[in-house]
C-alpha cells in the first residue's frame, strides 16, 4: 500500500518567476520602441539622430539605478533591481514621452516613477498606481510645454510639429494636414516615442496574451469601450473638419483606436498585475471604466488624450472592484439575516 504524501500549499507549481515575466514584457515592448526610435530618429536628409535612443536608454538607466540605490538603503539587495521591473518602468516612461523632451525631464520623471510611485509604497507588488504613468503625470504637471508641444515629425526628426492626431481633432485646426488611418496604424505620425505604432503594440500585446501574462478582457473591453464612446460622444464644439466628417464610421473608429496611447495603455499599462483587478469580472469592469474615462477626457476634457489619467483613476478603484467581484468559496452558502419573532 502506497503512502499518500501531503505537503503544504501551493500544490500547483509553475516555472514562471518575476524576472522571467518582467523580461518577457520587456521583449514584447522592444519592437514598438525600436520603430519609434527609427521614425523619430531619421532626419529629412537621410541621417540618423540617436536622441530617441538616448531618451529610452537614459530613462531605463535612471530607473534601474534609482531602484538599486533605494533597495540597497532598505537592505533588500541592490541586485534585485535587475529583476526587470525597473527596466519596464523606465522603458514605459520613455515611451509615453516625446523623443525631443529635455534630458532633465527624462531623469526626474524616471526617478519619480521609481522612488515615489513604487518604492515609497514598499516596492514591487505594493504600489497602488502604475509607476510609469505616475511619472508621466508628474512630468506633465511640472513641464507641460516640454511634454506636450515638442513633437518631432516622423522621418524628419529635425522638424517639429505642434499637433498629434488627437490634437488635430481637439483644436480642429483646418491648416493641419490630416493623418491617414494607415499611418496611424503603423506609427508614422507625431506623438510619444513608443505609443504611435498600434501594429507593433498589438503584436506585443497578443504575444503576452498567448503567454497568459495578460488577461485579454482588459485590453479588449478598454479599446472597444473607448472607441464606441468616442464615436457617440460629441466634442464640446461642433466638428468643423470636413476631411474627418467625410470619413466612414469604420475609418473614424480606426482613427480613435490607433491614435494616442490607447494601445500602449490597454495592453501594457492597464494590465499591470499589481494595479489591476484579479478577477475576470473585475477585469471587464476595469477595462470598461478605463475606456469610458478615456473617451470622456478626449471629447469633453481639457487634454486631447485621456489614457494616463483614466488608468490611474481606475487603479485607485481596483481594491473596491476586487472586493465587489470576489468569488464565493466552494460550498459557501450566503447566510440570511436573523429575524426577530413578532410578539
Amino acid at each position: 500500500m502506497e503512502k499518500l504524501i501531503v505537503s503544504t500549499s501551493p500544490h500547483i507549481r509553475s516555472d514562471e518567476s518575476v524576472p522571467r515575466i518582467m523580461w518577457t514584457v520587456v521583449i514584447s515592448l522592444i519592437p514598438a520602441a525600436a520603430v519609434g526610435c527609427y521614425f523619430f530618429g531619421m532626419r529629412g536628409d537621410g541621417t540618423f539622430s540617436f536622441r530617441p535612443v538616448f531618451v529610452l536608454l537614459g530613462s531605463i538607466a535612471v530607473a534601474v539605478a534609482t531602484e538599486a540605490i533605494i533597495l540597497g538603503l532598505r537592505g533588500k539587495g541592490a541586485r534585485n533591481a535587475l529583476d526587470g521591473s525597473a527596466v519596464i518602468t523606465g522603458m514605459l516612461f520613455a515611451m509615453v514621452c516625446s523623443s525631443n523632451i529635455p534630458w532633465y525631464v527624462v531623469v526626474l520623471g524616471s526617478f519619480f516613477s521609481i522612488a515615489v510611485a513604487k518604492q515609497m509604497f514598499g516596492g514591487l507588488g505594493y504600489n497602488i498606481w502604475n509607476p510609469a504613468l505616475i511619472g508621466r503625470a508628474f512630468a506633465l504637471m511640472a513641464w507641460g510645454v516640454e511634454m506636450g508641444k515638442r513633437w518631432p515629425v516622423p522621418m524628419h526628426a529635425d522638424a517639429l510639429s505642434g499637433a498629434t492626431p488627437l490634437d488635430v481633432l481637439k483644436t480642429q485646426d483646418p491648416l493641419v494636414a490630416p493623418y491617414s488611418v494607415w499611418n496611424l496604424f503603423i506609427g508614422r505620425v507625431p506623438g510619444c516615442l513608443g505609443e504611435t505604432s498600434a501594429l507593433l503594440l498589438l503584436v506585443g500585446g497578443i504575444f503576452l496574451i498567448a503567454r497568459k501574462y495578460v488577461d485579454w478582457r482588459i485590453p479588449l473591453s478598454y479599446i472597444v469601450t473607448a472607441v464606441i464612446l468616442c464615436l457617440v460622444i460629441p466634442f464640446k464644439k461642433e466638428m468643423n473638419l470636413s476631411w474627418f466628417n467625410n470619413l466612414s464610421i469604420f475609418e473614424k473608429a480606426g482613427y480613435y483606436a490607433f491614435s494616442g496611447g490607447l494601445f500602449l495603455g490597454a495592453f501594457f499599462m492597464a494590465t499591470d498585475m499589481v494595479t489591476s483587478p484579479m478577477t475576470k469580472k473585475g477585469a471587464l469592469i476595469f477595462g470598461i471604466g478605463c475606456g469610458a474615462l478615456t473617451a470622456l477626457i478626449r471629447k469633453l476634457g481639457g487634454y486631447p488624450e485621456g489614457v494616463c489619467y483614466s488608468i490611474l483613476l481606475m487603479n485607485t478603484a481596483t481594491p473596491i472592484i476586487d472586493r465587489w467581484t470576489k468569488p464565493k468559496k466552494f460550498g459557501e452558502v450566503r447566510q440570511q439575516p436573523a429575524t426577530v419573532p413578532a410578539k
